[in-house]
């Protein structure tokens, strides 16, 4: 006991000595709370954060709270060890102090970080909310929680009140202003986006003058991913999405319907009047029949002559487009309750444009373009049967025929010479 007291007799003697055993003792029971933290904290932070619903969060979440927490946890023990050691010099106690306070706030930041990102991947998950995205929001509560303790550790350096510090901010509000500008007009952008709906995580979006079409995937602060068809990912500033022109097609999707709107050009000098030859090359397709009846309105076709159907204005395309029209709203793929037209267009150098408009009754992409490609195939082959003929600028074969019929001309033509 005589020795143990001359020791701590010349570690009180000795200021030096004091304060480093006092450092010692300050770290070893930093440690010790660092320490039990990491091994004991997660138990009490899923039974305080996670009671209700254990099983469904994994442990990750547990340990990402609790080594958070076990950052700051020893910080606050070394600032209360520190009001049980009178005997430190004033400066290194007023250091320590400062340190412990900036410490503290710097692993708090980093705690609601990290809490606010847990929330922001839970809301994601829940099947209900899949397509809504908070993560414009958490990245603002984000920013708020580091502009917040950057002022309090500005307060502790300078041993001000932080309600002088937040004041002081004034003067510099222009310049923060100007730095933060992008950032304040991407959280309005995202706001707008976010509370009208008009942009959600999976909905396809297109916009031409970027050449971008593809799949919402992540809704973010300053950005928006879209992940196109060819796989490539483009972002594209939040701000654009208000000043800029898209075309967002989750509503065809959610309407169950998707338009076709396409045309095909006919020969112009291949319209003309019914005759009876026409009319019989006609009536050999099932549900022509049906149509010039209508057309007729009811009379006995075998006592209508060419002039009637010139005087009346019935022609191969209106046989053609009726006949089309009833088509249409036969078929399976095409819905029935919405619009289907068929009807000429303003004449073009390429021949007399006839549009397609109708509603498949499938929003999927494959299913779209096969009953697409399906309807004008068929359009294609039938054609000929009303002597109609369809438009298409000379090709290579054309001319070829032409040089050959030209060549048997001149031909025969010397043939009769001789």
């Amino acid at each position: 006991m005589n020795y143990l007291s001359k020791i701590q007799s010349f570690i009180e003697g000795n200021t030096v000595l004091s304060a480093a055993f006092s450092l010692v003792l300050l770290m070893f029971a930093g440690m010790i709370a660092h320490l039990i933290c990491k091994f004991f904290i997660v138990k009490v932070v899923r039974k305080v954060f996670f009671s209700t619903h254990k099983n469904q969060v994994p442990l990750d979440k547990d340990v990402r709270l609790s080594e958070k927490l076990s950052n700051f946890i020893p910080v606050i023990t070394v600032y209360y060890l520190l009001q049980f050691m009178p005997d430190l010099p004033e400066h290194l106690l007023i250091a320590i102090k400062t340190i412990c306070g900036i410490l503290f706030f710097v692993y708090l930041s980093l705690f609601f970080t990290e809490v606010l990102e847990i929330v922001n991947n839970s809301y994601s998950k829940k099947a209900k909310r899949k397509n809504h995205s908070i993560k414009g929001y958490i990245q603002v509560g984000k920013i708020l929680v580091h502009i917040i303790s950057a002022i309090m550790i500005l307060a502790i350096m300078s041993n001000k009140s932080p309600v002088i510090i937040i004041s002081s901010l004034g003067a510099v509000a222009a310049v923060l202003m100007l730095v933060f500008q992008h950032t304040l007009m991407s959280l309005v952008a995202n706001i707008q986006v976010s509370s009208n709906d008009v942009l959600q995580l999976g909905d396809w979006i297109e916009m031409p003058d970027n050449g971008i079409s593809g799949e919402v995937i992540d809704i973010a602060l300053h950005t928006i991913t879209i992940r196109n068809w060819d796989n490539t990912l483009s972002r594209i500033p939040t701000k654009n999405f208000l000043t800029e022109t898209y075309t967002n097609w989750q509503a065809m999707f959610s309407s169950g319907a998707r338009r076709i709107m396409r045309s095909f050009h006919l020969d112009q000098m291949s319209i003309r009047f019914l005759d009876h030859e026409m009319v019989q090359q006609m009536s050999q397709i099932r549900g022509v029949s049906e149509q010039l009846s209508a057309l007729m309105d009811g009379r006995d076709s075998n006592a209508v002559g060419e002039r009637w159907f010139a005087e009346n204005g019935i022609t191969n395309l209106t046989v053609f487009r009726k006949y089309l029209t009833a088509w249409l709203s036969q078929r399976d793929d095409i819905k029935k309750d919405m619009y289907i037209v068929v009807r000429a267009m303003k004449p073009s150098p390429e021949g007399l444009p006839v549009e397609v408009y109708c509603f498949t009754s499938s929003v999927l992409w494959v299913d779209y373009e096969d009953s697409q490609s399906a309807i004008f195939e068929y359009i294609y082959a039938i054609v000929g049967h009303f002597s109609l003929r369809m438009y298409q600028q000379p090709g290579g074969s054309d001319f070829w025929r032409l040089s050959q019929e030209r060549a048997q001309i001149t031909k025969t033509n010397e043939q009769q010479v001789d």
